[in-house]
């Protein structure tokens, strides 16, 4: 291995830092981990301290160092990934002067009601591509400008959690992508810049929104400091890097339209890529840029997914989650062994996964989830299987959606935690009827659309094309006729569900 040829990434996620290092042909060679907790003041509130993502950087690259005697004369470039919808405000000379308020946080509705009021229905989504919802950047902004003045007239920028890990590392501040950028709800998706039209608007200081560059772009060189720090070498370069969204879809092997990745975690989204944005006429589905700053990626995200399979483990599954842990098994192996004893269509039982009310198609946060049509003659078996083909009943209204505005969808790459369940995958393939292609490493894919992006803007890689042929996957999946017919029934009975209880919702949400 010649020296300088590995590629270091540093993926910000919601739970922690993870640390990977690449070679040139895009395999792994060692990862750690660093963890970092996130705060909630108040329900609805999520904040992480930005000094925590950079506590984790250094602590997981010393581990690296240490753990693995690597050798930092073998790095070449940096790259970086980091959850999206953030708002970290910094000063001049990038002091932190907040908690990053981050993707899951939801106390901005009272700012969104007077959105809706500043702009004419669907004005916002027609501009950005994104439509107006508390958990992007741009109510964050006005929250913050709102409940702590001086601290909006201090910010220098709003940044994104990969942005600031980015200053930290060059001390070149005040820098986005396109990717990062496009889900701010500022950004104007087709002309590929901050919407004047918007920060007018709503009265935000175009000059505190970050510069604008491609993912592959190099952000600047590892600052001695930060170098002296980390144990690494000065001069590295340093690429943008995308939003976890945008490099999964590259970690994952999508770089053509037809494809798709489909993430299952605690949510799950399914995207594909796109020439142009796509603006649904019910604003169902939203767009976000790609890592090369000319293309797009149309998403539909279902909220609860691997989550609403955890509740069903910690309220259903008891037992068997303390058998797991008395005899050192896999509780997940144990809960999908009883669904797999249950039939197609759970005997009639179906799982409506709104957990946490529901994003596409129904944009609705007071739907709740609920068990329907189990009797006497139903065991916790049929209730087990019922989740799993809940969230793909879920997933397939969203392969609806795109498919509605004519992105035709031929195949699937599976990534995430969910993509480790032999059975789900299965359901998921019939439901959806589209070929599956279960990625290998289905947890670093964010991480290696990262290294992509920078082995890009060293051109270690010749292009983002290249991807296709660097993932690896463990096993297809293709769809079985008789399967698919039979799931085909139970699905159209499962979208009469919304409709039918969206009243009962909100009766529920008005006690």
């Amino acid at each position: 291995m010649a020296k300088g040829n590995f590629i270091l990434t540093y993926d910000i996620g919601t739970t922690g830092n993870k640390c990977t290092v690449f070679d040139e042909e895009g395999k792994k060679v060692w990862a750690t981990v660093s963890g970092y907790d996130t705060i909630y003041p108040q329900p609805g509130w999520s904040e992480q301290r930005p000094e925590d993502f950079w506590r984790s950087v250094i602590e997981a690259t010393r581990e690296l160092i240490e753990k693995y005697n690597m050798d930092p004369m073998n790095i070449g470039v940096i790259g970086l990934s980091g959850h999206m919808n953030g708002c970290l405000p910094v000063d001049g000379q990038g002091q932190p002067l907040f908690n990053n308020i981050i993707h899951s946080d939801v106390r901005t509705e009272s700012e969104c009601q007077a959105l809706s009021k500043t702009f004419q229905s669907n004005e916002i989504y027609e501009i950005t591509g994104n439509r107006i919802d508390p958990h992007y950047t741009l109510p964050k902004i006005l929250w913050l400008k709102k409940h702590y003045p001086k601290i909006y007239d201090d910010t220098a920028y709003f940044l994104n959690t990969k942005d600031y890990i980015a200053y930290k590392l060059t001390s070149n501040l005040g820098i986005t992508d396109y990717s990062d950028a496009s889900l701010t709800c500022i950004m104007d998706i087709k002309a590929r810049e901050w919407s004047e039209d918007i920060a007018k608007g709503v009265g935000i200081d175009m000059g505190k929104l970050p510069q604008i560059i491609k993912s592959h772009d190099i952000v600047g060189k590892l600052s001695k400091e930060a170098a002296s720090i980390l144990g690494l070498k000065e001069g590295i370069p340093v690429v943008a890097g995308g939003g976890d969204g945008a490099c999964a879809a590259k970690g994952a092997g999508v770089v053509r339209e037809g494809m798709a990745y489909n993430y299952i975690g605690s949510s799950s989204w399914i995207s594909t890529p796109s020439k142009t944005p796509i603006l649904d006429k019910k604003a169902r589905i939203f767009n976000i840029s790609d890592l090369d700053g000319i293309h797009y990626n149309v998403i539909g995200t279902v909220q609860s997914a691997t989550i609403s399979y955890d509740w069903v483990i910690d309220n259903l599954g008891r037992y068997e989650k303390e058998l797991a842990i008395k005899n050192n098994d896999s509780i997940f192996e144990i809960i999908q062994d009883l669904a797999e004893e249950s039939s197609i269509g759970s005997r009639g039982v179906f799982f409506v996964p709104y957990m946490m009310g529901e994003r596409t198609p129904h944009w609705d946060a007071d739907a709740r989830g609920g068990f329907i049509g189990f009797t006497l003659y139903h065991n916790r078996n049929d209730l087990f299987r019922a989740v799993y083909e809940g969230v793909s009943y879920a997933l397939r209204s969203v392969l609806d959606a795109l498919e509605e505005n004519q992105l035709k969808v031929e195949k699937l790459s599976l990534i995430g935690g969910g993509a480790k369940s032999t059975l789900w995958n299965e359901i998921m393939c019939n439901v959806y009827d589209r070929p599956l292609y279960i990625h290998a490493h289905p947890g670093e894919a964010t991480s290696l659309g990262a290294a992509i992006a920078a082995g890009v803007g060293v051109k270690m890689f010749k292009g983002y094309e290249e991807a296709e042929n660097i993932i690896e996957f463990s096993r297809n999946l293709t769809p079985q006729p008789q399967a698919v017919r039979e799931y085909r029934r139970y699905y159209e009975v499962y979208k009469m569900m919304y409709p039918a209880l969206k009243p009962v919702y909100e009766a529920i949400a008005r006690l």
